[in-house]
């Protein structure tokens, strides 16, 4: 990619100065402090000290180090091939705050310090320094046509499941598309794409039957922990704009959702673009949740003027549901009525609505996702118990001292008694409402809250198409100002 440089040394300390002139390099090209450019470095640093100190000791070895910048940072990953290294020494850290070396130091020097054994092909380190200031980097813009270009509106279509060899076709298009922009960047290797495919991906492809050519693709994403699927990544090559083939591919790929058996399948539409929210209500598709500054500053669409403001934009989340397995919801008292109304819209049955059993959990697991990339972070929360708030408040904590744009937090709305408390103490931690995620984890629905934790969030590209959206934007709105004033 563009905006990344990969550099391949062999284990020796003088060979860091090519990784450090690089670092500098990029770190100038997206405007980074200087202060901060310096505290990268130094981290990188240790991370290359360690390994050709505890990794290859007095052997030879190689050090890969990859040098990503994205709209409000930069990302190292420092990769090696020498000794196998327990988790357990890194999950460890911070061990001592006032120790000024190794993997401490490198955690007080970094807004993310990450960890991956990659099994035979070695371990990675990740670290992460986020920008101080708004990023004016620009990124590489998509192919333009003319109207040249464009096919004749007659051209035969069809839609078809994927086939081994399409996945170079589709990585082009994305690439006519988004040029580099794009976030998710497993569609730039075509490799990958074959990897995952009826696996995590559950691709469709649209045909122009005169040159055979593949002209659009959609593609289901898999849930990792439910039998849900995201819809996505629909793109069509600019020559064939205007023709329906989006609309075609669609149609299929809810019967292919059908034909493996998705319980539902979901939709996140950028709300400045309200052709992809049309689209999915065309689609039998219902609306649950609003997620505030879930979309990147840096996301691209031809044409669209609110897309090129350089403020975070919002998402409307939508669902079709083909199967509603049995559950016993138990309800916030202050968000009751809006969620009743929203499962009504979705013809959802809200005689399932249950008092449960109240037994106070001995222990609880709280975790969170975070993705440096469109640095948002997620919150899961399953039960109520043992000393929650203080293990909420470190993960928030945590969370804060990465600078994530948003923060959501997903309750789950299952045999939850004790959700009034979890959600009297979010609110009070500065979260107000979003809205439902249906079947989200484990087939089980969850309340999703949200928190702002930056001032580009942007307001002007709120766009509904729906009156329901209209309603639950509103709602969400008053919601946050209570939240701000009252609590």
């Amino acid at each position: 990619m563009t905006n990344s440089v990969l550099i391949k040394v062999p284990s020796k300390k003088d060979y860091f100065e090519i990784i450090s002139f690089s670092i500098k390099t990029m770190a100038k090209n997206i405007r980074m402090k200087k202060s901060d450019t310096k505290r990268l470095v130094e981290a990188a640093n240790e991370l290359f000290k360690n390994a050709i100190t505890h990794a290859y000791g007095d052997a030879s070895g190689v050090v890969q180090t990859q040098i990503h910048s994205f709209a409000s940072g930069l990302r190292i990953d420092m990769q090696d091939w020498g000794m196998p290294m327990t988790a357990d020494k890194y999950s460890s850290v911070p061990i001592n705050l006032e120790e000024e070396r190794g993997f401490n130091k490198i955690y007080k020097l970094v807004d993310l310090f990450e960890y991956k054994n990659l099994g035979k092909n070695g371990k990675k380190f990740s670290i992460i320094k986020y920008l101080s200031f708004e990023s004016k980097t620009k990124f590489q813009t998509p192919l333009k046509t003319t109207d040249k270009d464009h096919v004749a509106y007659d051209t035969p279509i069809t839609v078809r499941n994927f086939k081994a060899g399409d996945e170079e076709a589709i990585s082009k298009l994305i690439y006519q598309n988004y040029g580099y922009s794009y976030i998710k960047e497993l569609f730039y290797h075509p490799k990958k794409i074959l990897e995952y495919q009826n696996k995590k991906l559950f691709c469709v492809v649209a045909i122009d039957e005169n040159s055979n050519e593949i002209t659009g693709h959609f593609t289901l994403v898999k849930m990792p922990k439910s039998n849900i699927a995201e819809i996505g990544v629909v793109v069509v090559d600019p020559r064939y704009k205007g023709m329906g083939i989006m609309n075609k591919m669609f149609d299929a790929l809810i019967k292919r959702a059908e034909e493996l058996k998705f319980d539902a399948i979901f939709g996140e539409a950028v709300m400045f673009h309200t052709f992809s929210q049309k689209s999915n209500l065309s689609h039998g598709f219902k609306e649950s949740a609003l997620l505030l500054g879930r979309a990147p500053e840096d996301v691209t669409i031809e044409n669209n003027k609110l897309a090129q403001k350089n403020l975070r934009g919002s998402v409307l989340v939508a669902y079709k549901i083909f199967r509603y397995p049995p559950q016993q919801l138990t309800l916030p008292e202050i968000y009751k009525e809006m969620i009743v109304k929203t499962y009504k819209k979705a013809q959802l049955p809200i005689d399932r609505l249950k008092q449960c059993n109240s037994s106070k959990q001995k222990h609880i697991h709280l975790y969170y996702d975070y993705d440096p990339l469109t640095n948002v972070a997620t919150i899961v929360i399953d039960d109520y118990g043992k000393h929650f708030k203080h293990k909420f408040l470190l993960l928030l904590s945590q969370l804060r001292a990465k600078h994530c744009d948003m923060i959501y937090a997903q309750i789950n709305l299952n045999n939850n008694p004790h959700i009034d408390k979890i959600v009297t103490l979010l609110n009070k931690r500065g979260f107000f409402y979003a809205g439902v995620l249906y079947l989200k984890h484990k087939n089980q629905d969850y309340l999703c809250l949200q928190s702002k934790h930056s001032v580009h969030i942007g307001k002007k590209n709120l766009i509904c198409y729906s009156n329901f959206c209209k309603e639950l934007l509103e709602y969400i709105k008053t919601d946050e100002r209570r939240i701000k004033y009252k609590v």
